[in-house]
């Protein structure tokens, strides 16, 4: 029995693999959006399919998850990993969701070439390290790595509150800049918010 349920873990820990890959790939194509590398319509298309894909694949494992429950009634550690890898699997979806809401944006405002976007560029860029190494610290059960994560949060949360004060302040001059900068920093932190989720999951299952 206890080899059986090994199994049916592991076969979540690659399903969610296969999501955490796809997830780095979303958020590197934002980044890449940022810098004029790519055309953000297509990199919005590009994100809604492979959100659609993230979001089947969390109702694969929320099935799975609940199958395993049913079938091999699962108690301590085993459980504490499965309610883990539940998790996981839904801040993938929501990272999926956020980069959405960035490619969104980015279409709506079309050019930001007159904004001075090297905060949400640095940003973006630590969120991304934060999201590639929580996936890291998951596929290595590395709680120092888990740890790392989480200590990086408040870079983002102060480039997000320290730019929306400056607004307030009157600082951006350009109210398209302002709101432009605004929503793609906020959209930043959530996405790192679950970059420390999935790292606390991590911290839990070891």
């Amino acid at each position: 029995m206890s080899a059986l349920l090994d199994r049916e873990i592991k076969s979540l820990f690659y399903e969610i693999a296969k999501s955490s890959e796809l997830s780095l790939q979303l958020m590197r194509g934002c980044i890449d959006t940022f810098l004029g590398k790519r055309n953000p319509e297509e990199t919005l298309k590009e994100i809604e399919k492979g959100a659609e894909i993230l979001s089947f694949s969390h109702d694969q494992v929320r099935m799975k998850v609940s199958e395993i429950l049913a079938r091999f009634q699962p108690m301590g550690a085993d459980l504490r990993k499965l309610i883990s890898l539940l998790e996981i699997s839904y801040g993938l979806l929501r990272l999926g969701r956020y980069t959405r809401n960035i490619a969104q944006t980015l279409v709506l405002f079309e050019n930001l070439s007159d904004c001075d976007i090297s905060r949400l560029i640095d940003t973006a860029e630590i969120t991304e390290n934060m999201v590639k190494e929580a996936l890291k610290a998951v596929e290595e059960g590395n709680g120092e790595l888990a740890r790392k994560v989480i200590g990086m949060d408040d870079k983002v949360d102060n480039a997000y509150s320290s730019f929306l004060m400056g607004v307030i302040r009157g600082e951006e001059k350009s109210a398209i800049c302002a709101v432009a900068n605004t929503l793609i920093l906020r959209y930043l932190e959530r996405i790192a918010d679950h970059a420390v989720m999935i790292a606390e999951e991590v911290l839990r299952m070891s």
